[in-house]
């Protein structure tokens, strides 16, 4: 259950902030993202994530200038992330995560779950193209299968020369972004979370939608690279069941023959 308290006062933030942005003439959009614009996902932790448009070649001014947030005397952190994106902390731990585009720029962006405050540039439209063209491509199961495979076997074998930290970045990270597309590819989601998923990240959300699968996950993150490597692969062998073909039995064999998994 969402917390009213928290839920106004973030709603209160886009209001003022649309508000501050609807004065400059520059400005051609103010687009929200993310749980700022699902805001039925908000709690505490929740950002405030949004694009602005700008005329052309007035962007940067506002990357520069950010006079133009709501209580920007309390800005403690002020980062620039990306060529047009900015991280923003304030004093009280609030944060923001946006980006900031030329008129001709914004069909660099992707979303999905997105609310046009302002639109002054077909902006409407011009969101809903690229929320479709943001959704991914067809989940080509054999393809991943086989990514999860070289990980583990390129992770293990840093793991064994003394690389521990690159061969958790390649088991804990690149791999498991393979085993969460399998589990969620071949797992039906609990009932009731079908539309939770997040379509441009396969972390988000995994716990609401797969909890049980999800607390295995985490058990095999705790233990050392190598253990949770062999859980990972197990977790998936297990949910794919049948549907594992024998091609990717031999590849699996494969793998464990040269890493001597039992």
């Amino acid at each position: 259950m969402q917390n009213e308290t928290v839920l106004t006062a973030f709603l209160a933030y886009r209001e003022e902030l649309a508000a501050n942005l609807r004065k400059h003439s520059e400005v051609l959009g103010l687009i929200f993202v993310g749980s700022a614009a699902d805001t039925s996902r908000v709690d505490q932790w929740s950002d405030h994530d949004f694009f602005v448009v700008t005329t052309e070649g007035t962007a940067e001014g506002f990357r520069a200038d950010l006079s133009w947030l709501p209580n920007h005397q309390e800005i403690v952190i002020r980062t620039r992330e990306t060529a047009h994106g900015l991280k923003v902390i304030y004093r009280s731990g609030q944060v923001l995560e946006f980006a900031i585009f030329n008129d001709s720029e914004l069909e660099l962006a992707g979303a999905n779950a997105y609310a046009v405050f302002i639109d002054g540039a077909n902006i409407e439209t011009r969101m809903a193209a690229i929320a479709e063209r943001s959704k991914p491509a067809v989940f080509e199961s054999a393809k991943e299968f086989e990514l999860l495979l070289a990980h583990l076997l390129i992770g293990v074998g840093r793991y064994r020369r003394g690389e521990v930290l690159i061969a958790g970045q390649q088991i804990r990270s690149y791999a498991l972004n393979h085993v969460l597309g399998l589990l969620r590819h071949a797992t039906p989601p609990a009932s009731g979370t079908e539309t939770a998923e997040d379509n441009l990240n396969r972390f988000r959300r995994f716990e609401r939608q797969y909890p049980q699968l999800a607390v295995e996950i985490e058990n095999a993150l705790q233990s050392n690279v190598e253990a949770c490597a062999v859980a990972l692969l197990s977790l998936v062998l297990g949910q794919l069941g049948s549907t594992i073909t024998d091609q990717q039995l031999q590849q699996v064999e494969v793998v464990k023959r040269r890493l001597n998994w039992s």
